[in-house]
């Protein structure tokens, strides 16, 4: 009988029965896949990663970019002109307000300054006698003059006056009635006016002429002074009544060329020839008593000292050939360094030419802030500083200046603030690139926990805590740097070392080692032993963070929250500090998954068993 191969068979045997074959491999998948699920599927088992709320520091900074400029740069220019003489440091110098730096050709403002100040010393110094008996005899010799000058008048004017009559009164005048009433309108009324002037003056000279009859060189000064003054109002109105006679001659020569033509050229000949005459003797005696109020000032000077006035004017001026020879030292306007000397020595110097430029010591960092962090800052403020061209160097500095006016670009607006930099170091230097970062807030020994672990509802704030932890758990505990300098984690399968320790920090510095026994060894010493239990935090910015797994959930305790930084958060109520507080759940599912059988399993095929597992955190 032929043999016939298993395979055979079962092919044979699908064949005759299609319908309940169909069913069987339905049923098969079905259950293969309802034994796989169920093989891979196991119940989630969350586990809490805890710190502890505690006492520490928060601080809020406000960070920028800029450049470093000179508190003070200025060119420092010359004045005045002339030769540069010497040069009197050189770049990279430190000098000191007031420090010398060169010095120009100052001869001539020398030689003017000590005139200024022998003119002051004459008027300050004793009078000598002999300069007292110069004074008088320069008085007496001035009134002598004045005389003289007056006496001239007197045998000038009656010539002057008899003909200036004649123009006026006489027949043939030029002036004369009979002949001006064949002028015309206007001629006349230039007539008239000139007439009136010359009746107003025969009556001023006449009186003159009487008062001068009584006086001589002998008589008092004082008598002398009032006839000098009656003669220059007299001879002052006569070349007045002069000048309006010679413009009336002038005017009606040419309006009216026909008019007395036999005359014309002799009277306004005349004219000028009197005019002359009495503005000769009007200067005279103007030139005559000036000479009289010079020399009694100086006999007054003299005789009661200089009028204060003028020691005072002579002392500004003093001040002001002082000031002009100071100009010629140039010297440094405040402490600095010198940064350029762009001249040399013997060079021409003008008014306006940059002799050096000083450079300020203090450097200041400014940087442009919008408006939200600019309403945070404030002048004192203390501030890092470092320099993208300087590897390693942070600098101090304290905010000096917050532009109190924004600048608008495009619709944003930004503050310019200014810091002070609290560094000598001379590597920095002005238009270096600067990244800043200002303290605006700091709040110590308060109630903090990790803003992670905050949590919201409406308006109210809540944290996720344990009251008790389990006393035997898988569990890591880690210590984590809110710097960013990174954490240590190390994972146990006993009792986790928290429970045993009650230290709240650790040193920024120090390194963590876990043992399988469950205690935790910081820097050689066993936390699980209990020996490190001062609280003493070295670095407030470090939070302690232990995993548990636990079946039990944590409850929700409703808490008042204030200032925060970018880690943490300050608690004012609804916690007493001490409390484990959840800062992150994570949901893990495990189980040992069996391969699903293959329909030819039954049938010799191999069956496999394989291990998986999935982490799910979540932001509770």
């Amino acid at each position: 009988m032929k043999k016939t191969s298993i395979f055979a068979r079962i092919r044979s045997t699908i064949a005759r029965h299609k319908i309940k074959s169909s069913v069987i491999v339905i049923i098969a998948i079905l259950g293969g896949y309802w034994w796989y699920h169920t093989a891979n599927s196991a119940s989630t088992v969350p586990q809490y990663v805890l710190t502890r709320a505690r006492t520490g520091t928060i601080t809020q900074t406000v960070t920028g970019t800029g450049q470093v400029s000179a508190s003070n740069q200025q060119d420092v220019k010359s004045q005045v002109s002339g030769a540069i003489e010497t040069i009197n440091v050189s770049v990279g110098d430190h000098v000191k307000k007031g420090d010398l730096l060169a010095t120009i050709d100052s001869s001539s403002a020398y030689i003017s300054l000590q005139n200024a100040k022998l003119s002051l010393a004459k008027l300050t110094e004793p009078a000598k006698p002999g300069d007292l008996l110069n004074a008088q005899n320069n008085l007496q010799k001035a009134y002598n003059d004045a005389f003289t000058a007056t006496a001239n008048i007197y045998i000038d004017m009656p010539n002057i006056m008899a003909g200036m009559k004649d123009l006026f009164y006489s027949q043939n005048g030029f002036l004369s009635n009979q002949k001006s009433a064949s002028l015309v309108t206007s001629a006349g009324v230039f007539r008239n006016s000139a007439g009136q002037s010359f009746d107003t003056l025969t009556a001023q000279y006449n009186n003159a002429a009487t008062e001068y009859k009584g006086f001589s060189r002998a008589s008092a000064t004082s008598s002398l002074d009032s006839l000098f003054a009656d003669t220059y109002a007299m001879i002052k109105s006569a070349a007045e009544t002069l000048k309006n006679t010679q413009n009336t001659i002038a005017y009606i020569t040419s309006t009216q060329p026909d008019y007395f033509t036999s005359s014309a050229s002799s009277a306004s000949s005349n004219i000028v020839t009197w005019s002359n005459q009495v503005n000769s003797d009007l200067g005279s005696l103007v030139s005559a008593q000036n000479s009289i109020q010079s020399s009694l000032n100086t006999l007054n000077n003299l005789v009661t000292g200089t009028d204060a006035l003028d020691i005072q004017s002579s002392k500004l001026s003093l001040q002001q050939q002082e000031q002009s020879y100071a100009n010629y030292f140039i010297r440094a306007p405040f402490d600095g360094i010198v940064g350029r000397i762009p001249v040399n020595q013997y060079d021409q110097a003008s008014g306006g030419t940059v002799i050096a430029t000083i450079v300020g010591q203090q450097k200041i960092a400014t940087i442009s802030l919008n408006e939200i962090d600019a309403a945070k800052v404030q002048t004192g403020q203390l501030a890092t500083i470092t320099f993208d061209a300087i590897d390693g160097l942070t600098a101090t500095g304290t905010v000096s200046q917050v532009d109190l006016v924004g600048t608008v670009t495009q619709g944003v607006v930004t503050y310019n603030v200014k810091i002070l930099v609290n560094s000598n170091d001379q590597r920095i230097k002005a238009g270096m690139s600067v990244n800043t970062t200002i303290i605006t807030s700091q709040k110590s020994g308060i109630m903090i926990v990790p803003t992670s672990a905050i949590k919201t509802l409406g308006k109210i704030s809540y944290v996720n805590i344990f009251d008790k932890l389990p006393t035997s758990a898988a569990s890591s505990t880690s210590i984590s740097n809110r710097n960013g300098f990174g954490s240590t984690t190390g994972r146990f399968n006993e009792q986790f070392a928290s429970t045993t320790s009650t230290d709240s920090s650790v040193n920024s510095n120090s390194s963590v080692y876990y043992r399988r026994n469950a205690s935790t060894t910081y820097n050689g010493s066993f936390a699980g032993s209990g020996s490190n239990t001062n609280g003493t935090n070295n670095s407030q910015g470090q939070n302690r963070t232990t995993t548990i797994t636990s079946t039990t959930a944590p409850r929700q305790q409703t808490v008042t929250t204030g200032v925060s930084d970018d880690t943490n958060t300050e608690i004012t109520n609804g916690l007493n500090g001490g409390e484990w507080i959840v800062t992150k759940t994570i949901t893990t599912g495990t189980a040992a998954t069996t391969a699903a059988p293959s329909i030819l399993s039954s049938l010799g095929g191999n069956r496999g068993t394989t291990g998986g597992a999935a982490t799910r955190v979540t932001g509770r």
